[in-house]
């Protein structure tokens, strides 16, 4: 049976339900960098044969380092995972958290990590009316407020919150200050606050990393799939203090990050052109591919920080209408209508290329005049 995650980018699932090759697709439901894998990146790969005959790094040293010296933080704040996925799925048992809030429309491997380590699960969801910006003060009031009796079982206090900062699906964030006044509510339950900052690379300005490396109910993830565009080789980074790192280590499998993808992060992080050539493309297309899409009839595009737009689709569509009519036309879209809060007219599309966001804009349009 096959294994059909609706987390976008699954060019192989459309190939197989298409009898179509992989690249005949054009993706904007896996919001990664348009302008590709970085030449440095190219570069290790094409040479790194002859390297995969011995074991990788089980530290990751020289990674980690880099890491570490971009942020200006110490190597032992700094941790690899096999994908931020991989640290997520580590971090509950590692924790001990026993009731964790997730602060939605978001990301479905937070809830599924926490309950597979059998603790409960709460959210508190962005409304449409709001335009999907975080419930900072609602999440702030759920967290402090005092545990009580439900049904003869007492209601256990929340001990952690994870929130994706900025926000997929929705691409909206909170301020650096606003993750703070949330911190600080949760340290007062002697709870953790988990921030995944996977697109946080298209807005710098709202990262908390430096704060994690001194407090203990902080952590943050990273990863290198989004910004440089390399989700196959699966490789992200937790950023925390090192007694909490060290409780997630002890979770994680011995050379779980292997010796390609070390060395293409490595690159990636040293390719500061790359990295200016990306913030000024994003720049400059992501207003551009907005307003194409508002001009379609009914189209409502929300605002968003990240390298993606959160569309709702006129009432006469369905979004797995539009997303099966772009399959049969070679774009992928991802279909948000299973994510709570969310409702069976919403697509997410990712920020490509001038070209790409012209075809697909000429095909959502046809789509639309083709519905009766």
């Amino acid at each position: 049976m096959e294994r059909y995650l609706n987390h976008g980018g699954n060019v192989y699932h459309a190939a197989r339900v298409t009898s179509r090759d992989p690249s005949e697709f054009c993706d904007f439901s896996a919001s990664i960098n348009p302008l590709g894998v970085p030449l440095a990146a190219q570069r290790v790969l094409q040479t790194a044969v002859g390297r995969i005959q011995h074991y990788p790094d089980p530290d990751g040293l020289a990674l980690v380092e880099a890491i570490a010296g971009r942020h200006r933080i110490a190597p032992g704040n700094v941790l690899l995972g096999n994908g931020t996925v991989e640290l997520i799925y580590a971090i509950p048992a590692a924790v001990n958290i026993k009731r964790g809030l997730i602060v939605g429309p978001t990301f479905s491997e937070y809830e599924r990590a926490l309950r597979l380590s059998n603790a409960r699960v709460t959210s508190v969801l962005a409304r449409l009316e709001d335009q999907f910006r975080p419930p900072l003060d609602v999440v702030l009031e759920r967290v402090t407020s005092p545990p009580s009796f439900r049904s003869g079982k007492r209601r256990l206090p929340i001990d952690a919150v994870f929130l994706c900062n900025p926000n997929s699906p929705t691409g909206q964030g909170v301020s650096r200050n606003g993750v703070y006044r949330l911190l600080d509510a949760v340290k007062r339950q002697q709870g953790c606050v988990i921030v995944d900052e996977t697109f946080v690379e298209f807005c710098e300005e709202k990262s908390v990393i430096r704060r994690a490396v001194s407090d203990d109910s902080l952590l943050v993830l990273r990863s290198f799939t989004k910004f440089y565009g390399i989700p196959g080789l699966r490789i992200g980074y937790a950023v925390g203090t090192e007694k909490r790192l060290q409780a997630i280590r002890n979770r994680l499998p011995p050379w779980s990050v292997n010796t390609v993808a070390q060395e293409a992060a490595l690159a990636c992080l040293q390719d500061t052109r790359y990295q200016q050539r990306t913030l000024r493309f994003l720049e400059k297309e992501r207003p551009v591919f907005r307003r194409a899409l508002e001009r379609i009839q009914g189209f409502r595009v929300y605002p968003s920080s990240a390298n993606y737009f959160l569309v709702e689709l006129p009432g006469s569509l369905t979004s797995r209408q539009v997303q099966a009519a772009l399959m049969e036309r070679g774009f992928l879209v991802m279909d948000c209508s299973n994510y709570p809060g969310l409702h069976e007219r919403m697509l997410r599309f990712a920020v490509r290329t001038s070209n790409d966001n012209s075809r697909l804009v000429k095909q959502l349009q046809h789509v639309v005049k083709a519905q009766p």
